[in-house]
């Protein structure tokens, strides 16, 4: 199989979406022993009492191993641009483990997460999350399952928002009530700027961040 991982935040003896997560390596090529196996070093970390902490869970061929890191700031974030979303490669609807072209983004932007958009300017995912805008008119969009990660937060924010596949234009996002990156590792973070325009903040996400962090 392709070498894929998984990462989530790790805390009060619980994985929030869990079964997603299962359900996405098996969709994603491992076979119901890898997946069993990952099920058990789940409940493992979750009886650790070093919480709470970002766990990453690489599945191979070879095996699973499992690395940990302290959890992310939740605060609202800034994200630079870079043309580097293509809808066209499927392959990255996958969450594979090498992620050294995210790397690379990165380390041109000092490190930031970055906001992934098109050539032709449509807004992608960042180099790590997934992406929700609300509109002008009210409504909640994800960007199409095209070329973007299947997101276990973003499919747990679609099913509680009732939020739509849509093409989301960068010009957009930037004009919208507010938008937010979606994560396994923060959970529902507003976005504050993109390059150097600030974007409007609304309350909607700060309460799905408090849903996100009532999971059981």
């Amino acid at each position: 199989m392709i070498s894929v991982f998984e990462t989530a935040l790790v805390e009060d003896g619980r994985i929030r979406l869990r079964e997603r997560h299962l359900a996405r390596l098996g969709a994603s090529g491992g076979s119901p022993e890898q997946v069993a196996e990952l099920d058990a070093i789940l409940t493992d970390l979750c009886a650790r009492d070093d919480q709470p902490f970002v766990m990453r869970v690489d599945v191979a061929d070879e095996g699973l191993t499992v690395t940990t890191r302290a959890p992310r700031s939740t605060a609202p974030v800034r994200l630079p641009t870079h043309t580097g979303y293509d809808p066209e490669l499927d392959i990255r609807r996958i969450k594979l483990a090498d992620r050294s072209w995210a790397e690379a983004i990165e380390a041109e932007h000092g490190g930031d997460e970055v906001l992934l958009v098109s050539a032709d300017g449509l807004v992608g995912e960042t180099t790590r999350a997934g992406v929700l805008v609300l509109r002008v008119d009210g409504t909640l969009v994800v960007p199409r399952l095209r070329g973007i990660l299947a997101s276990v937060t973003r499919s747990w924010a679609v099913d509680v928002t009732g939020a739509v596949e849509a093409d989301v234009p960068l010009a957009e996002l930037l004009a919208a009530r507010g938008a937010a990156v979606l994560t396994a590792g923060r959970g529902v973070i507003p976005i504050a700027a993109v390059d150097d325009t600030p974007l409007a903040r609304d309350p909607l996400f700060d309460a799905l961040h408090t849903t996100w962090r009532g999971l059981p």
